[in-house]
């Protein structure tokens, strides 16, 4: 191994891989992997908002367990209905906590997502905590809903409420988020760095492939609005994920404030998406249907729900939602 070398080992709940990441970027296996390359995530760190229950919660073990250093943010650790169920099991022991007995490393801090002071202690929190002193994944989760039968039975303090969390929430993690990443060198995703699975000897020499990351000079094409000296090859700054809806994208039945929330989450993410892609800052948006077992699906009612049926035999989890932030 090259003297400059470093080993690096995940090992959440056990151990996923381990390799060795070589001066020149490229990495040497070990020992057998129990998951791609691809899904390494060594020396990344994620923050993640509403992270005490439901999706946030799952979205934080997923990142953990591929390696991630995790800062978990609520308004409170434990999840939701702890202090009244003890029940079986780890889903009474807050999400951080599980993370670090598990073998991960993961921390807490209290975040009021409408507020933009919050936002930046804990951004700051995240860097100085990470291994590596930069913010890699954010993860806007935390958001509400209300059913109020119609838009004539609901008030403006539920349309206030629902617009101050979850898009107001939304927009200031972004913004804080951005900021944090734009301070921050690009990085190749685990993608940049593997080796290549299959062949390409049967590729005509007519066919150019994709130099290695180490080997790209940069990119021939302009791009608006990049960085001074930025040569365009592969990497990114930051990754930022934002919690949507399906009903952020068609309507959904008593729920006019939520869908009007959720619509503006949508387009807030393809406008952010544009503005810093010459940055390599991803921005994405995963839309969520009706998920088994969360907060969102507590209080429907048997009209609202049989509403809501779909051609899929069974009800999705917020563990299916946690694969796509992976």
């Amino acid at each position: 191994m090259h003297a400059a070398s470093q080993t690096l080992s995940a090992t959440f709940p056990n151990r996923l891989y381990r390799y060795a990441v070589l001066s020149n970027g490229r990495r040497r296996h070990d020992t057998g992997p129990a998951k791609l390359p691809t899904r390494g995530l060594v020396g990344r760190t994620a923050l993640i908002t509403g992270s005490s229950s439901g999706i946030g919660r799952q979205a934080a073990l997923h990142l953990a367990r591929a390696g991630a250093s995790i800062l978990c943010t609520d308004l409170q650790p434990e999840p939701l209905g702890a202090q009244k169920v003890r029940a079986e099991g780890s889903r009474h022991v807050p999400t951080h906590e599980l993370i670090n007995s598990l073998g991960g490393h993961a921390d807490f801090q209290k975040l009021n997502v409408t507020s933009e002071a919050d936002f930046k202690t804990a951004i700051d929190k995240s860097v100085s905590f990470s291994r590596n002193a930069r913010l890699d994944i954010l993860v806007n989760n935390a958001g509400i809903t209300a059913f109020s039968g119609g838009i004539e039975h609901e008030s403006v303090d539920v349309l206030e409420k629902m617009m101050q969390i979850n898009i107001k929430g939304v927009w200031l993690g972004t913004k804080v988020g951005v900021q944090q990443m734009l301070k921050q060198e690009p990085i190749p995703f685990p993608a940049d760095l593997e080796e290549e699975l299959d062949s390409f000897n049967d590729v005509p020499p007519s066919v150019p492939l994709r130099a290695p990351y180490a080997s790209q000079a940069g990119s021939p094409i302009p791009t608006v609005g990049r960085r001074d000296g930025d040569q365009g090859a592969r990497g990114s700054r930051g990754s930022i994920i934002q919690i949507a809806s399906i009903h952020g994208l068609i309507g959904g039945p008593s729920e006019p404030a939520y869908c009007a929330s959720k619509g503006a989450v949508v387009n807030l993410t393809r406008q952010v998406a544009c503005d810093y892609a010459p940055h390599r800052i991803n921005v994405n948006a995963i839309a969520p249907g009706y998920l088994a077992g969360t907060a969102m699906v507590a209080d429907i009612s048997p009209e609202i729900a049989d509403q809501r049926r779909t051609y899929w035999p069974h009800q999705g989890s917020a563990r299916d939602v946690a694969h796509g932030v992976l």
